[in-house]
């Protein structure tokens, strides 16, 4: 079970992180915040980085779970 989670937050990391990669190359995240219209790959990128985040925090909980 640790392996496993371990695992599957890495991979959910790595995908978030190239999701948030490809959507940041569209400077998304600099035009919501200079003129606070939100697009559709704004949004991507939104949740591309929540995704890495959520595949960090299933890392950890594998490092930390006791057998």
């Amino acid at each position: 079970m640790r392996k496993s989670l371990l695992l599957l937050g890495f991979i959910v990391f790595v995908v978030g992180i190239a999701l948030g990669f490809y959507a940041s190359q569209r400077n998304c995240l600099i035009v919501f915040f200079t003129r606070g219209h939100m697009s559709f790959w704004t949004a991507i990128e939104l949740i591309g980085g929540l995704t890495a985040l959520v595949g960090i925090i299933i890392a950890l909980i594998g490092l930390l779970k006791k057998t």
